[in-house]
């Protein structure tokens, strides 16, 4: 096994350099002007190279900094200009490439900002925070989560000069996107998102279907193996749900071939657990 993979790495190398060397993915019209857009182009060269690397589902990591603005907010808006330029570049690129709707950009931090200001008139470290997607098959046009009825000390969620206890768990948004991703049942969604057992996954967690319009709606039912048979009822309870066959009314499958799933579980759990100083990129 580990000279089979050895080789496929090998031949792969081949190819990619081959197809390097012939300018297969060159983006000689992709402005560049800065470090975001170029992280981006990089992000979408290797996109252009899916199906040479015979890959379908990835997620990337980009970062842009400097928003720790104690001292004042004055750059602020050259922060936003900057990072609405790339992300217009980078749509436009995935538009010109046709997986537009298969990507989705999900911006993320570390940790939010105070509401009120500090006495340089900037901003300091706080808890919770906004945070979007964009994406070509996203169900968009919605706020998902529970603002805060008041953003004083009022609210039952403010912590001092401005800061606010999270009301959505960030494991909420990584639930929906790994079963967009083709992760399914309790056991692997688990696995992914070791954090999401310490919240009601029927209330707290958005489904592949909330965010997604290419998602089907499914119940919220006690699944471990992601057949979509209730565990009190479910006879098999080791399918597997990546290899496509059909499942009968008792959670069985007529024939289970092994097979390898489509999704890296280790890499999605890597994600769900990074500390989210950067923006991310998923596609499938």
């Amino acid at each position: 096994e580990r000279l089979s993979q050895t080789l496929f790495e090998y031949e792969t190398a081949l190819d990619i350099d081959q197809a390097i060397q012939s300018g297969a993915f060159n983006m000689n019209g992709y402005p560049s002007r800065d470090s975001l857009d170029k992280q981006f182009l990089s992000v979408a060269q290797y996109m252009k190279s899916r199906q040479m690397r015979k890959v379908d589902r990835e997620v990337y990591v980009v970062g842009q900094g400097g928003y720790d603005m104690h001292g004042g907010l004055e750059t602020l808006a050259g922060k936003f200009l900057q990072a609405n330029n790339a992300l217009f570049n980078f749509v436009n690129e995935m538009k010109k490439q046709g997986i537009w709707e298969d990507t989705v950009v999900i911006m993320g931090s570390d940790f939010g900002r105070s509401i009120t200001p500090n006495s340089n008139g900037g901003s300091d470290h706080a808890w919770g925070g906004n945070y979007w997607m964009i994406g070509g098959g996203l169900n968009g046009g919605q706020v998902l989560g529970e603002y805060p009825e008041h953003l004083s000390e009022k609210s039952e969620y403010w912590v001092k000069r401005g800061r606010m206890i999270p009301t959505t768990p960030w494991d909420s948004i990584w639930n929906g996107v790994a079963e967009w991703m083709g992760v399914k049942g309790d056991r692997d969604l688990d696995f992914v998102l070791p954090n999401r057992v310490n919240f009601d996954k029927c209330t707290k967690m958005f489904s592949g279907h909330d965010l997604f319009l290419n998602v089907q709606p499914a119940p919220c039912i006690n699944d471990m193996d992601g057949d979509g048979v209730e565990d009190s009822i479910d006879q098999c309870n080791d399918t597997e749900y990546w290899n496509g066959e059909p499942v009968d009314s008792n959670g069985c499958q007529d024939k289970q071939p092994p097979t390898t799933p489509k999704v890296s579980l280790n890499r999605l759990q890597d994600v769900s657990r990074y500390a989210f100083p950067s923006t991310k990129l998923t596609y499938k």
